[in-house]
């Protein structure tokens, strides 16, 4: 309920949720909120994590999955209309995986996204936890555009963009939270 309320009340486009803790007994029926369509990625094997995709219903969007798709990281894309890939991704503290695996993966997916698709907009946003912007802006040539703390004096709900210049033109609102 608190999340239906909040993406009505900023009226969004699109909703970037990380650390979601969905199951798969937890239905889509269960944690969709009405006139939006929920894309998740549901953590396996451990408790916590996962990501979700809440894209208002009138958009057109589908899942975009990266050629060597690997489960292991919780990153989720989807293609929003025709040229807008937004990819929802939770970094753990306690990760199963070395930092530079997770940077490597994102700069494979952004990497076949500018191939397959040259005018894409692509946009990356999630708790990133301790991961280091100037690593991934230096891998991936994505631009993060919060500067102000999300979570005590820290940045830890970011978003990166392809074309800062174009983020307010945009009409995909991406806001990044964390449900707990």
């Amino acid at each position: 309920e608190q999340l239906a309320a909040d993406i009505a009340s900023y009226n969004l486009d699109v909703a970037v949720i990380s650390e979601t803790h969905f199951k798969s007994r937890h239905t889509d029926s269960v944690v969709g909120v009405d006139g939006y369509s929920v894309f998740r990625r549901d953590r396996t094997g451990r408790r916590g994590g996962g990501v979700a995709l809440y894209v208002r219903s009138t958009i057109q969007a589908s899942v975009w999955t990266y050629s060597a798709d690997d489960r292991t990281y919780e990153l989720h894309w989807v293609r929003v209309g025709s040229n807008v890939f937004v990819g929802a991704v939770y970094h753990p503290p306690k990760a199963v995986y070395q930092t530079v695996e997770l940077l490597d993966y994102i700069e494979a997916c952004v990497e076949e996204l500018n191939h397959d698709f040259p005018a894409a907009f692509v946009v990356l946003a999630g708790d990133l936890n301790q991961l280091r912007d100037q690593d991934l802006v230096e891998r991936t040539g994505l631009t993060q555009i919060v500067h102000q703390p999300t979570r005590g004096a820290n940045i830890l709900d970011r978003v990166y963009v392809s074309c800062p210049r174009y983020t307010s033109n945009t009409t995909v609102r991406v806001v990044a939270s964390v449900v707990k």
